[in-house]
């Protein structure tokens, strides 16, 4: 097997729009972007593929992931950028915009995901200063098991080092026991938790755990 570590290019973009929506699902039973949006899989992922071309959503832009091929086949991806100084994971207006252009919500239904965004961001803790973030992390289901998540990490890891931070988080929904097991085996502990009752009504689970390791 043949592993390779590059940057996402505009080409990649279906396949970041695959790895968006699987790693918000997690260990859900429903995406928490199909819920927001009321959408199914096929036209959520339409909206998070158009999130991924917009520069000031750094959490998605196709700019900030890294892909793990294999034999030329992308197989892996995950975002890396600085969270606090790059803005927040949660850009309302933008994701609302997309949604608009996309297929033309009315203000009534922009409302309404509007508040669901707005729920989104009681389950998770505060990002932490001068901290590289890790974000949308993903492996096609055939090749998992690989390590490929680490070819991942130990790359986009160092790519937090050489801007010149001293730390790296990453967060992880409650009860996505593999994805912690994941990030644990990569240097990762648990630094805090949040829940909130609203969210878990919404979304299916508490709320999300923040992990962080020195770099």
């Amino acid at each position: 097997m043949q592993v390779k570590i590059r940057p996402a290019r505009n080409k990649d973009i279906p396949f970041l729009g695959w790895v968006m929506f699987t790693a918000a699902r997690s260990h859900l039973a429903e995406s928490p972007w199909s819920v927001i949006f009321h959408e199914p899989q096929a036209r959520t992922r339409i909206l998070l593929e158009r999130m991924s071309q917009i520069p000031a959503l750094p959490w998605s832009h196709v700019s900030k992931f890294w892909i793990a091929e294999v034999d030329g086949v992308p197989a892996a991806a995950m975002c890396g950028f600085a969270p606090v100084i790059e803005g927040s994971p949660i850009l309302a207006e933008f994701e609302l915009g997309v949604a608009k252009q996309e297929f033309n919500y009315s203000e009534e239904r922009l409302a309404g995901v509007f508040d669901r965004l707005t729920i989104a961001t009681l389950g998770f803790p505060e990002d932490l200063p001068d901290t590289w973030g890790i974000e949308n992390v993903a492996v096609l289901p055939k090749f998992r098991g690989k390590g490929l998540l680490d070819y991942l990490f130990r790359h986009t890891l160092e790519e937090g080092r050489k801007k010149g931070f001293k730390r790296a988080q990453i967060m992880c929904l409650i009860g996505n026991e593999p994805g912690q097991q994941a990030f644990e085996r990569n240097g990762y502990k648990v630094f805090s938790q949040k829940t909130n009752p609203t969210f878990n009504e919404l979304f299916g689970t508490p709320g999300a755990k923040l992990l962080v390791q020195d770099l």
